[in-house]
């Protein structure tokens, strides 16, 4: 990235939403990439999304788990004096929190698309970055507010070194390379740890039973999830470790979160997207399916429900619908923990698995053919364009 703003170097504090993996890989790619250019830089959040995010490249991170709001508003105004601009992914309550304690807010968003509105604060906000997907450029170009102070920049798909491009597999079935199954993004404000673990260990019963004779299957997923699954098979890593496991797959079994499909389509690698997590996840693998950038797909209706398809219509969610759908997911999780239905489950994912698996890891997954729709390297134009602003804004910064 070369920026030259000829003034003195932003000070930002940075912040993802605790809502699975994408927030917070997000935010830790951004850091990465803001560090040479940032006289100040630091995380600011809690729960899961600290595992991500690490000193370097942060020169403070401000942990708050189990802070209450009023808590977290009085660090804030506390660190208010010393940074330019708070920049979150998608955390809109602490982008209003940070605005309440006088600091000029950010908001990186992969979700433009999605939401039924688009919270007030993004609206309110001295730049909104907005990650291009299905529809949002027309979004953003039908609402002059947001478009006034937005920029649309690419996915944050990284261009790999070729060690970790996925390449077709040439031995044999059943022997070989590994299937991954990445269960990475689990965790929302809307189940707990413990149901995370009940629906990966459903997940993970499948994928291994369903697997010939001498194929092995390596699991990755977050810290919390792989303790309460207790198997000591189990992986946690950072991206770059994933990434590695991506490529060196025959395929991957993956839950459909923004951040493994982009993940995906980085390293290329042939994936079955799983039963969905949260309502994003859902909306997902379908608009990846309707537009033809899906390998497979098992969704919850293909197992007993209680996914319905009535959520999307065109390439927009129902504004009612998509928390409902989640709570929905949750029920069904929690039900099957103490259902004698759980076997009849397990057996009906393990065939679909089998069935919709069958013949990945021939050819290179559709997902890659997302780089050529929306591009690449957005975390770089992100980060260009939080520099350029604190350039910009330099004379209504904080003195220092």
């Amino acid at each position: 990235m070369s920026v030259n703003t000829g003034a003195a170097r932003p000070r930002l504090l940075l912040n993802a939403q605790p809502f699975g993996f994408g927030p917070p890989a997000a935010t830790a790619a951004l850091a990465h990439e803001l560090a040479p250019y940032c006289d100040e830089l630091a995380y600011f959040g809690g729960g899961h999304t600290l595992d991500l995010q690490h000193r370097p490249p942060y020169h403070s991170v401000y942990g708050t788990t189990g802070l209450s709001d009023d808590e977290r508003l009085a660090s804030l105004r506390r660190l208010a004096p010393r940074y330019d601009l708070f920049v979150t992914a998608m955390d809109f309550p602490e982008a209003t929190l940070a605005r309440r304690a006088g600091l000029d807010v950010a908001v990186y968003d992969a979700l433009t698309w999605f939401w039924p509105e688009i919270p007030a604060v993004a609206g309110d906000a001295a730049l909104y970055v907005a990650q291009d997907f299905f529809g949002v450029r027309e979004r953003i170009a039908a609402d002059p507010a947001l478009r006034r102070s937005t920029v649309v920049v690419p996915p944050i798909i990284p261009l790999l070194p070729p060690r970790q491009l996925w390449w077709p597999e040439t031995t044999t079935a059943g022997s070989g390379r590994h299937v991954l199954l990445n269960l990475g993004g689990l965790q929302h404000p809307y189940w707990t740890t413990s149901d995370a673990a009940a629906y990966a260990r459903l997940m993970l019963h499948a994928v291994r039973a369903a697997q010939p004779a001498g194929r092995p299957v390596v699991v990755t997923t977050s810290r919390a999830v792989a303790e309460a699954l207790g198997d000591p098979a189990v992986r946690t890593g950072d991206r770059d470790t994933v990434l590695d496991l991506m490529s060196g797959a025959a395929y991957a079994c993956m839950t459909p979160g923004l951040g493994n499909i982009y993940d995906a389509a980085a390293t290329g690698v042939p994936t079955l997207w799983l039963p969905s997590a949260n309502e994003t996840h859902h909306l997902q693998a379908r608009l990846l399916a309707a537009h033809g950038y899906c390998d497979a797909h098992v969704d919850w209706a293909d197992i007993g429900g209680p996914v319905e398809d009535t959520t999307l219509g065109h390439d927009a969610p129902s504004p009612a619908a998509p928390e409902a759908l989640t709570r929905e997911i949750v029920d069904r999780v929690r039900q099957l923990t103490c259902d004698s239905e759980l076997l009849a489950v397990r057996e009906r994912l393990t065939d679909q698995v089998a069935k919709s698996a069958a013949g990945l890891g021939l050819v290179s997954g559709r997902a890659g053919a997302l780089t050529e729709r929306f591009g690449h390297s957005g975390v770089r134009e992100a980060a260009k364009a939080l520099v350029r602003w604190a350039g910009d804004n330099s004379h209504r910064l904080p003195p220092r």
